[in-house]
This record gives structure tokens, C-alpha cells and sequence, in this order.
């Protein structure tokens, strides 16, 4: 199964391989540095399926969140606004709706129609990515989305009882116990002096990388 929206980094095209490094059944499932959850939908296909019950996601960017739980809690009325924005597309809306990305559906619509479906804040955590105008307006492209994604994502997230909330990857991890599974997939260090690496304002640097690592260890010595 595929996420329900782009996100920069998405690990979608090598989550076979990811998978096959997870034990055939767990407790609990982390992923504190959510995303786009593709790993997570990636354990509904067939050829990646494994057993757990319940799903604890999460991610510092409230508006993500905000659309996981909509997602989850009322499908059919956000791929009901969604299509209302999809129909409206230009530059002008676009950019109107940048300021109103705590609208679920308006999240989904600007993610869709941002370049290259990116997801970047400035130093004031502004969303400051542009508009497609080199794939709609210069060469006549259609804005596109796969509704039926959003129902069958939402049944999978009520299926595996899914736990949603806004917080760092430390104070997600708080309850994490023996035999549960954790998956990290934190924001790359940048391989050039200006490589890209503020999808939130402040970036995640070198620092965040080495406490990842030995919390990492913590957790492998407590039996997860």
C-alpha cells in the first residue's frame, strides 16, 4: 500500500528492503519521524505483511499530524474538500492556500501541487516551497491524486489501531518496550555545505544524528 501523500525522503520505492530487516512479529510499532508513513503502509503488501497490533506515529510537524488523524477519523469529507481545491488550482490559490495548511485537505492539495512535492520551512517554520508553474502553466499538466488512497489508508491506520501525536522522535520513544519495533528514518545531513536539510526550521544536524544513534543502542540493549 502506498501513502496517501508525497513527502520528501520517502523511503516508498525501497520499503521492500527495509521490511525484510523487521522480525516477522512485534508488539508495538514506532515511527517517530513519520513523514509520509510509507514504511508503515508498506507492511499491508502482501509480499512485506507483518504481525503487530498497534502503531504509534508521530512527527514535530502539526499540520502532518493533523492529516494523519483526518485521514484516519473522517475520509470522506477530506477527499471532499481536497477535490474542491484540486479543481481550483492555479498560482494564485496556491499560494492563498500555503497560509491555511492546518486544513487537512488544504495540506494534501498543497503538497500535490508544490515543486517537486516538497516539504520545506524557512527560519520563521513558514512553508515556503513554490508552485508547480513550470508543470501547469508552461507545459499544460493536470493536477492529479488518487482518492480512493485516502479510504484504504484510513482503514489500515484504524485497522492497526494507530496512535497519532505531535512530538519529538526523544519523547515519542518514552514507552517503547521489549519486543517492540522502532523505525527511525531522521532527516539526512546535508552531503554539501548547502544540501537541503530543513524540512522544519532548524534542520537536524550532526548532534541530533550521534544522540539518535546511541538512543538507538539504549533501546537494542532494552530488547526492542
Amino acid at each position: 500500500m502506498n501513502p496517501f501523500l508525497p513527502w520528501p525522503g520517502s523511503k516508498t520505492k525501497c520499503s521492500q528492503a527495509i521490511i525484510e530487516e523487521f522480525p516477522a512479529e512485534f508488539g508495538t510499532y514506532f515511527e517517530p519521524f513519520l513523514g509520509s508513513g510509507a514504511i508503515f503502509f508498506a507492511m499491508r503488501n502482501n509480499n512485506s505483511l507483518r504481525r503487530f497490533e498497534r502503531a504509534r506515529l508521530s512527527d514535530i510537524n502539526s499540520n502532518l499530524i493533523n492529516c494523519f488523524k483526518a485521514v484516519m477519523e473522517r475520509p470522506e469529507q477530506v477527499a471532499k474538500i481536497l477535490v474542491h481545491c484540486l479543481e481550483r488550482n492555479s498560482q494564485s490559490f496556491y499560494n492563498e492556500m500555503r497560509q491555511q495548511m492546518s486544513n487537512p485537505s488544504v495540506f494534501l492539495y498543497v503538497m500535490r501541487a508544490a515543486f517537486s512535492s516538497m516539504y520545506r520551512e524557512n527560519l520563521n517554520g513558514e512553508f515556503n516551497i513554490p508552485w508547480r508553474k513550470l508543470d501547469f502553466e508552461t507545459h499544460g499538466k493536470r493536477i492529479s491524486y488518487d482518492m480512493d488512497q485516502i479510504g484504504l489508508c484510513s482503514r489500515y491506520l484504524a485497522e492497526k489501531n494507530a496512535e497519532l501525536a505531535v512530538a519529538s522522535w526523544i519523547d515519542a520513544i518514552h514507552d517503547v518496550k521489549r519486543g517492540d519495533l522502532v523505525y527511525f528514518d531522521p532527516p539526512y545531513l546535508p552531503f554539501t555545505e548547502s544540501g537541503f536539510v530543513n524540512y522544519v526550521a532548524g534542520g537536524f544536524g550532526e548532534g541530533e544524528h550521534v544522540f539518535l544513534r546511541t538512543q538507538c543502542r539504549l533501546l537494542s540493549e532494552k530488547g526492542a
